[in-house]
């Protein structure tokens, strides 16, 4: 589908627009928000479903070309051109009171990610990312950090199976792994701010809504993917991506 550039700008600055204005209601639960277990059995709250269907009837409203689809409500309008949407990113964050939880949206057109917007509610930054027009927080271009070296470089990994094998294949690399806390959107807008050095993906099928706002982030910020499936676009799910010289020694490496 072919998409104006202005209106892709426009509709992200309306994703802004719409995640800053709960920001005070949900600073007024964090740590303390009520919740039920999917079945899934992962957490969710009515915050959830409050944020995500505000976005829908607003981007409706302003941008009707383009569909939807929440991680909560499900899909509805155009699968050519949706706003691909986690409400709260790291729901289980937000319910304990710790400092990860984001509200996320990715711009997906015909496959690929085009837009995207990480919302860290919690500190009140805003990063955003347009294909081709770099990596922004707060309106002020980021990318990742190129200048570090082996002993000094750390990878979150965002796989805890086999994170044994993991931690010691890259420790040969002389990369520090850490399995940590807190949820996928806080640890892109880690990399591509440049604060780590790496992320590991290698779970099979992981939500899109949890990877696609981040990873065009990063790669906008100056990340290379290693991918370790054969999907494409939007539905890629097992990867590392990184600085390019992270990557570069792990791909030579075959260690991973």
């Amino acid at each position: 589908m072919l998409i104006d550039d202005q209106r892709v700008l426009d509709a992200q600055s309306l994703v802004v627009q719409v995640f800053k204005s709960f920001r005070e209601e949900l600073l007024g639960v964090f740590g303390n928000a009520e919740h039920t277990r999917k079945d899934d059995n992962t957490p969710v709250t009515v915050h959830d479903v409050v944020v995500e269907e505000a976005l829908r009837a607003a981007l409706a409203e302003s941008f009707p070309e383009f569909g939807y689809e929440g991680e909560e409500t499900g899909a509805s309008g155009s699968r050519d051109a949706y706003w691909l949407v986690d409400p709260i990113d790291g729901t289980s964050s937000f319910i304990r009171g710790l400092p990860f939880s984001t509200n996320m949206a990715a711009l997906v057109n015909d496959g690929v990610v085009v837009a995207s917007v990480i919302y860290d509610f919690v500190n009140d930054v805003v990063y955003t990312a347009v294909k081709g027009m770099g990596a922004y927080r707060d309106g002020t271009r980021i990318a990742v950090n190129e200048s570090r070296q082996p002993g000094d470089l750390f990878v979150y990994s965002m796989t805890s199976p086999h994170f044994g094998r993991i931690q010691e294949a890259l420790r040969a690399l002389k990369m520090r792994t850490l399995l940590p806390i807190g949820a996928s959107g806080s640890h892109y807008t880690m990399l591509a701010d440049g604060k780590i050095d790496g992320i590991v993906n290698l779970l099979k099928g992981e939500g899109l809504h949890d990877n696609a706002p981040g990873v065009l982030l990063c790669e906008e910020a100056g990340a290379v993917m290693l991918p370790y499936d054969d999907l494409h676009g939007v539905y890629r799910s097992q990867f590392i991506i990184g600085a390019p010289n992270v990557i570069d020694s792990i791909e030579r490496s075959g260690l991973l």
